[in-house]
């Protein structure tokens, strides 16, 4: 949002971009409500989308998907912290330190974070949102006085430079749309998912909608398109106070480092506490009363600072992408055989899931995957299917039932009838 959606103005311009977000917010609604219809069907326990998907495609699907986006999680993790560092470094060199020992630095502080509790995490992440609603603030307020109708007017339209384009200008945009699963990350430690889960996606999906639509516009009436598509700190430069932006970027990268962090061990706390992989049960137990998996969060901060110490993170970047979609993609596909297979255990709370959205959130997330980056698309399928034919192989009896039993019992049931 700080430093791509300028770019992303500049070239798309006011009504593209306008569209650009309504059309990656579509995808992620799509997906909510598959998630909200799931997660009100059943008493959800910890696991996030594991969990979810598991226990309606089966503990092959979930399995797959629980290890690429446990991994997807761990790497984001130093992705985010390395983003956080960059700016530090460059603001203080008298500080000495490089980018990689200062990110390692800052990881060491979000373990210690998240290794105290969720409840400790959750805290400091309170702190961190009103830093980026001041932030905000500065940049609007900061606008009043550069906001100019010629401007305006000349930035409606396009003017993508060459290579550039639409889905482009999309595929820079798409990721600050992907994180609507950390709430549901945190299955486990919430007093009712059921109510707490499709409330909070769907209220931050909307609130960040509306976030991006005013920044959109604020910045084509702002900022001149050559300046858009060259600085990448324009905010910066328009807001009452340059420094509050600066803290609104360290407050987004923290954010997002803490959630992943949070997020992740969760998720292979599920998968050991399930047996899916014998090697990964040792994660599944927790600690304290309220079970925090802190195997699972020494495991995840290891992972994360082998990715700082290995350094280029830009190569591995789209793949994360890709693994954040492909689950997305999966939860739709889990809606849609829950609803169209008439599975009579699937009988969820939330009404305005329909087979019709899910088939389409499935189908937009498909197809963003492959218009991002064709190769690591089919990347990413090729890594979840082969983990789905290990799973599969070792013939694993899942002690839950799933859409392939229900679905056998309704044909079992229309049988008799007839």
């Amino acid at each position: 949002m700080y430093l791509r959606f300028g770019q992303v103005v500049g070239q798309a311009g006011i009504l593209h971009a306008i569209l650009i977000v309504l059309l990656a917010k579509t995808i992620t609604t799509l997906t909510a409500l598959s998630l909200s219809a799931i997660a009100t069907n059943t008493r959800v326990k910890g696991g996030g989308a594991y969990f979810l998907i598991s226990r309606s495609l089966g503990v092959e699907y979930g399995g797959a998907i629980g290890v690429v986006f446990y991994l997807a999680q761990a790497v984001s993790v130093a992705m985010y912290v390395i983003g956080f560092s960059e700016a530090p470094v460059a603001l203080f060199p008298g500080l000495g330190l490089s980018v990689r020992e200062a990110s390692s630095v800052v990881s060491t502080g979000v373990f210690v974070t998240v290794f105290i509790g969720a409840g400790w995490a959750i805290r400091v992440q309170y702190v961190i949102l009103a830093l980026l609603a001041v932030s905000l603030l500065s940049f609007f307020l900061g606008a009043l006085g550069h906001l100019d109708a010629g401007v305006f007017r000349e930035n409606l339209g396009p003017a993508y430079l060459e290579g550039g384009g639409f889905f482009v200008a999309f595929a820079l945009f798409f990721p600050a749309a992907t994180g609507i699963m950390a709430g549901a990350n945190l299955s486990g430690d919430l007093k009712d998912p059921g109510r707490s889960i499709p409330r909070g996606t769907l209220g931050a999906i909307f609130v960040t909608g509306l976030v991006y639509l005013a920044l959109a516009v604020t910045l084509g009436g702002a900022a001149s398109r050559d300046v858009l598509r060259a600085e990448p700190l324009v905010m910066e430069d328009i807001a009452l106070s340059g420094a509050l932006i600066t803290a609104g970027i360290f407050a987004a990268t923290i954010s997002s480092a803490i959630g992943s962090m949070l997020g992740a061990p969760r998720i292979l706390q599920a998968l050991g506490r399930d047996n899916v992989f014998p090697r990964l049960a040792v994660f599944g137990q927790g600690s304290g009363p309220q079970n925090e998996p802190r195997r699972a969060v020494v495991l995840t901060f290891l992972i994360a600072e082998i990715c700082i110490l290995l350094g280029d993170l830009d190569t591995i970047a789209p793949v994360i992408t890709m693994f954040f979609l492909i689950t997305y993609g999966y939860l739709n596909l889990a809606t849609f055989r829950e609803s169209i297979t008439r599975n009579p255990s699937y009988r969820p709370t939330f009404r305005y899931s329909h087979w019709a959205t899910a088939l389409a959130g499935a189908i937009g997330c498909g197809a963003v995957m492959f218009l991002i980056a064709p190769l690591w698309a089919l990347a990413a399928v090729a890594v979840v299917a082969l983990l789905h034919w290990t799973i599969a192989r070792r013939q694993i009896i899942a002690t839950w039932g799933d859409v392939h039993s229900g679905a056998a019992f309704e044909r079992a049931r229309q049988d008799l009838l007839r």
